[in-house]
């Protein structure tokens, strides 16, 4: 059986084609946003902006500016 290299999932609502396993938020959206699942819950990042967790099908998550 042949795993996708690619998944859906929803940001802000719409749904999107992402890679599986390890994202570029940087390199993806820029340098100043951040990463919430639905439940309200920040996705953590390492210091080159890599997602620690992998995003998981079919879920909801927000994107958002770090700026105020």
């Amino acid at each position: 059986m042949l795993i996708p290299a690619t998944i859906t999932v929803f940001i802000n609502g719409v749904p999107m084609e992402v890679p599986r396993g390890p994202i570029d938020l940087r390199a993806m959206f820029g340098q100043d946003v951040v990463l919430l699942h639905s439940t309200g819950t920040l996705l953590p990042v390492n210091d080159y902006g890599i997602l620690i967790q992998s995003l998981q099908m079919g879920e909801s998550y927000f994107l958002v500016s770090r700026q105020a």
